[in-house]
């Protein structure tokens, strides 16, 4: 039994093993106290989007991608979201799936699968990693990310997010096609044994802190929360981290 499992953990992700890296606070209590943020505009955004993205490839001669993606949009911030916010970004949803379609011209390719499970162990840990992998092709696993500006390389947190999904899909090709309203670029992942050395790390180095602690409760009196960082703007998980913190 490793201290992830000791402590409740029963897979690790690359959004788990990410945020140790950020905020061990923030891990914390999210993985081990189980507080999670409440739904938010740009997170609906991005689903809303990659769904009307798959809709493009398996839906029938009168769906439209778009609408489609504006539907789970509008379904995913019914409640609980800011009405500003969710009309801003209400408004990106259609040029982005319109940028996703003419990122390919035209010419969709047949979607081999969507949303399908990975996993893979990392050494020295008991317990597996998992992830979701966005679009299935023939020659390629595609994560879509929607975003306001375009990046000109693979951010280093995709890497290791690339690096866990191109090991656990056979070594096979893994591509990061990045949305704003007005642009979008496709990026290849190359040469990641380095990003993966890093995922191993972060995941023995998280284990090997954990085996300090007994509880959870020793844990968040020991971890110091980084309340300046975005992560921390809602005000239901920082109430929440009053209760937990004590600050």
């Amino acid at each position: 039994m490793s201290a992830l499992s000791d402590h409740g953990m029963r897979w690790l992700s690359h959004s788990s093993l990410d945020l140790a890296r950020v905020d061990i606070g923030l891990w914390s209590m999210r993985y081990l106290f189980g507080v999670r943020d409440p739904a938010n505009a740009a997170m609906a955004r991005g689903l809303a989007v990659e769904y009307g993205c798959q809709i493009a490839h398996t839906g029938g001669e009168f769906d439209d991608p778009a609408e489609e993606a504006l539907k789970e949009f509008n379904k995913r911030t019914a409640l609980g979201v800011d009405g500003e916010a969710r009309e801003k970004e209400r408004a990106n949803i259609k040029p982005m799936v319109e940028q996703y379609l003419a990122l390919f011209d035209g010419d969709l390719p047949k979607l081999e699968g969507y949303q399908r499970r990975v996993e893979i162990e990392i050494p020295g840990i008991d317990i597996p990693c998992i992830g979701f992998t966005d679009f299935d092709f023939e020659d390629a696993v595609i994560d879509l990310k929607t975003t306001k500006r375009l990046p000109s390389a693979i951010s280093a947190s995709h890497r290791r997010q690339g690096a866990i999904y191109q090991r656990a899909s056979g070594n096979r090709a893994v591509d990061f096609i990045y949305l704003t309203p007005k642009k979008s670029v496709r990026h290849r992942l190359t040469d990641s044994d380095q990003d993966w050395l890093e995922v191993c790390e972060t995941a023995k180095r998280l284990n090997a802190f954990l085996e300090k602690f007994d509880t959870k409760e020793e844990i968040a009196a020991a971890v110091i929360p980084n309340f300046d960082h975005f992560y921390w703007s809602s005000p239901q998980t920082r109430a929440k981290a009053k209760e937990i913190f004590g600050y």
